[in-house]
């Protein structure tokens, strides 16, 4: 009887394992699959385009901006949240993610856009004569990744940073230490493996983004997550987009190596820890 009632338990763990198995086993299938059978050639096709290898390098150029200024941002209001609990700021970090990111993005897109809010404001004060581009450019496409993917940093780092014993933190301030050193020598340290949660996340979020770099990027700003996307649903493409997709995961897989070393680290120096 237990094993059948854990066995139903495990079943839509099982569901989803298949899935992804035959979803990924798919996809190297066919990135592996050109017009005279298995080959290479969607492979090297990616690797040849100048144009597609350089949508490569600025998507992890972007990723890496967006995790830096996320994780920046992140790090105070977790330390805020933590030191003064209250739930209406853990609901107001909430929020934003029970809101589709197409309507979060739009409201970004009315602030920001030619016509937007702030260009309005601005052009009725006579500070400006014509409108800013806020949009369509690398800043525009990083606001609009931050303030999708910044809840996630803050949680992240805001789990870690509530275990943090905060006597640690009064000793050394009774022994002399500022709040520089203990910052530097104590904080941080305790701190660092909800950073590089919170870094790992934001990273391959961004690597993956569609529907901010579409409304906010434009053309000019087209990130991996986006030409894949028109490769598939566009263009009917799916060797192609196939070939795209693995390169993609193999890239981010490789780039999220340091955090998950440096995570390691950060948690064998934590209090408590067994080897």
């Amino acid at each position: 009887m237990r094993f059948s009632s854990a066995f139903l338990l495990l079943l839509p763990c099982i569901g989803l394992l298949i899935g992804l198995v035959t979803g990924v086993s798919t996809l190297v299938q066919q990135a592996f699959t050109g017009p005279e059978g298995a080959s290479f050639v969607n492979l090297s096709q990616f690797v040849s385009r100048p144009e597609v290898v350089s949508v490569f390098f600025f998507t992890h150029k972007i990723a890496l901006i967006v995790t830096l200024i996320s994780v920046l941002i992140a790090y105070p209001l977790a330390v805020f949240m933590a030191r003064r609990p209250n739930l209406f700021y853990l609901v107001i970090i909430l929020i934003p993610l029970l809101i589709s990111i197409v309507v979060r993005t739009y409201g970004w897109v009315v602030l920001l856009g030619p016509r937007g809010l702030l260009n309005a404001t601005l052009l009725n004060l006579g500070v400006i004569d014509s409108p800013l581009r806020l949009m369509f450019n690398t800043g525009g496409l990083v606001v609009g990744l931050v303030h999708v993917f910044i809840p996630f940093a803050v949680l992240s780092i805001l789990a870690v940073y509530v275990k943090i014993d905060k006597s640690l933190s009064e000793a050394a301030m009774a022994l002399g230490a500022n709040h520089w050193k203990v910052f530097g020598k104590i904080t941080l340290p305790l701190a660092l493996p909800g950073v590089m949660t919170a870094a790992t996340i934001v990273y391959l979020l961004s690597l993956g983004a569609i529907v901010t770099p579409l409304l906010m990027g434009g053309i000019q700003q087209t990130m991996l997550g986006t030409m894949i996307y028109n490769q598939m649903l566009v263009y009917y493409n799916y060797p192609e987009a196939s070939a795209s997709a693995l390169l993609l995961t193999i890239s981010a897989a490789i780039a999220v190596v340091p955090f998950q070393l440096v995570d390691r680290w950060a948690t064998r120096k934590m209090p408590g820890h067994r080897v």
